[in-house]
């Protein structure tokens, strides 16, 4: 085999693998785990309620991928602390507690 086949068959296998790797970067959700009520008040600007009693259940509605980036947040950042726990003990490796929307409104619109 030549020298330029060799490059051209090197180059096109990783052509592939940089393909391929591209095309499985996780996702990233906003999950509110705050009650509905004050989820109508304001919240992330596409961001899924789930309250927290519930995201065990739930949480395949959003996602079922466990390595898409999942940012968690509530009033003060305790709820989205154990749902932040909670998740990770479900194998889901990118939960993030946000902290609260105080917090998370100097970095992501708010809807009101």
């Amino acid at each position: 085999m030549s020298t330029q086949a060799r490059l051209l068959k090197n180059l096109l296998l990783a052509g592939a693998v940089l393909l391929a790797s591209t095309a499985t970067w996780a996702a990233e959700h906003w999950i509110d785990v705050r009650t509905p009520d004050q989820y109508q008040e304001a919240h992330v600007k596409g961001a899924v309620n789930i309250p927290l009693k519930q995201l065990a259940d739930r949480i395949g509605e959003v996602t079922q991928d466990k390595n898409d980036t999942l940012y968690l947040y509530c009033n003060t950042g305790n709820q989205s602390g154990k749902a932040e726990t909670l998740l990770q003990k479900m194998g889901y490796k990118n939960a993030v507690n946000e902290g609260g929307l105080k917090d998370v409104e100097k970095k992501q619109p708010l809807v009101k």
